[in-house]
């Protein structure tokens, strides 16, 4: 930021630290994942920390992005800062990116099993996870990074009006409404990948039906703060939180 945040920014950015802080000791996030909020004051604008590993991020080190993926801010961003931008672009409903390579996620990126919910916690996903497939427009000799505008657009079509978007043999991208529904998502889709996975060795997986997800999805949408303030407990716990 070049400028002071207001007390609304600077709440934005004490969640996003904080949902940084969450998704590595929960095991969903690793060296190269990022979370962003868009600005609450300007719609075409956007938070995203400067380009550093999860852990050594603070609030001093958020910059402000256009919906271009372009910042005024001299500190080196993320290569992947498009993702976002595209996507808030794209879906004017959307308040927080996120973008992992969640472990339990990852054999969903590569193989032909579709990710669907299994249990009423992974009902916000609907009946089944979209795939981007980068080779489907751009050959089969990319490094598979969403690293500019075309390729990102593209991400953000595939993700369409879902919460997640998986990318083929890289990662997966959740959104949401506040960093808070976003990071509670990241859990539960890490745990219905893992439950699908099991499901898969013992038999044929009876997965939620239409009405399940719509039902089940809506009553558990309503519990995101107590996911939030149990994972918060977890840092102080640890040690990681004041």
């Amino acid at each position: 930021m070049t400028t002071t945040p207001t007390p609304t920014q600077q709440t934005v950015f004490e969640e996003l630290v904080i949902a940084t802080k969450i998704l590595v000791n929960e095991g969903i996030m690793d060296t190269f994942g990022h979370i962003s909020a868009r600005d609450p004051e300007d719609p075409q604008s956007f938070f995203l920390a400067q380009k550093l590993a999860p852990s050594h991020i603070t609030v001093d080190d958020m910059q402000r992005f256009n919906l271009e993926g372009e910042t005024e801010d001299n500190r080196p961003s993320y290569l992947e800062r498009y993702i976002h931008s595209e996507i808030y672009k794209a879906r004017p409903d959307v308040k927080c990116v996120l973008h992992t390579h969640s472990p339990a996620v990852l054999p969903y990126c590569f193989t032909d099993q579709p990710l669907r919910p299994v249990t009423h916690m992974g009902a916000f996903l609907g009946e089944s996870v979209p795939v981007y497939e980068i080779r489907d427009t751009q050959g089969d000799a990319t490094d598979l990074f969403g690293g500019d505008n075309t390729v990102c657009g593209e991400i953000a079509a595939s993700l369409g009006d879902q919460p997640v978007v998986l990318m083929a043999r890289h990662g997966v991208v959740n959104v949401g409404n506040s960093v808070r529904e976003v990071t509670f998502r990241a859990f539960y889709l890490e745990q219905n990948a893992a439950a699908q996975t099991e499901g898969l060795k013992i038999g044929n997986v009876k997965y939620l039906s239409p009405g399940e997800v719509k039902t089940a999805g809506n009553l558990v949408g309503a519990q995101i703060d107590r996911g939030w303030d149990h994972w918060t407990m977890r840092l102080r716990q640890a040690g990681l939180l004041t």
